[in-house]
């Protein structure tokens, strides 16, 4: 994980002609939030235990080993994702599944 710089540090400064300094700039949000995902460490594979279907209350990843079909719900629309195993997944998603199935969620973080 690299280390993120203090956010109140200058960003960029203004000089004169001489080389003095007459201003300067740091980020405000949503700009230091949108840098600081590049410092953070990766989320962990979690393996669980679901029940069929799952509906998901964390954006990221779903990933299934051995589901016979697979269909993703969002909103009002089906999707048919048999042959899928990698599926992105946003709050509020439902993933179905038929036959045994190992289920891990990957976290967007």
């Amino acid at each position: 994980m690299l280390p993120l710089p203090n956010i109140n540090s200058p960003l960029v400064v203004l000089k004169d002609k001489a080389g003095n300094v007459i201003a300067s700039g740091t980020l405000v949000a949503p700009w230091n939030t949108w840098f600081q995902q590049f410092s953070r460490q990766a989320s962990a594979v979690q393996d669980f235990s679901s029940t069929n279907p799952l509906t998901v209350n964390n954006n990221g990843t779903v990933i299934l080993t051995g589901a016979t079909t697979v269909s993703l719900t969002r909103g009002t629309t089906v999707i048919n994702l048999t042959g899928e195993r990698i599926i992105p997944v946003s709050i509020g998603d439902t993933v179905a599944w038929t036959g045994p199935a190992t289920v891990q969620f990957l976290g967007a973080g």
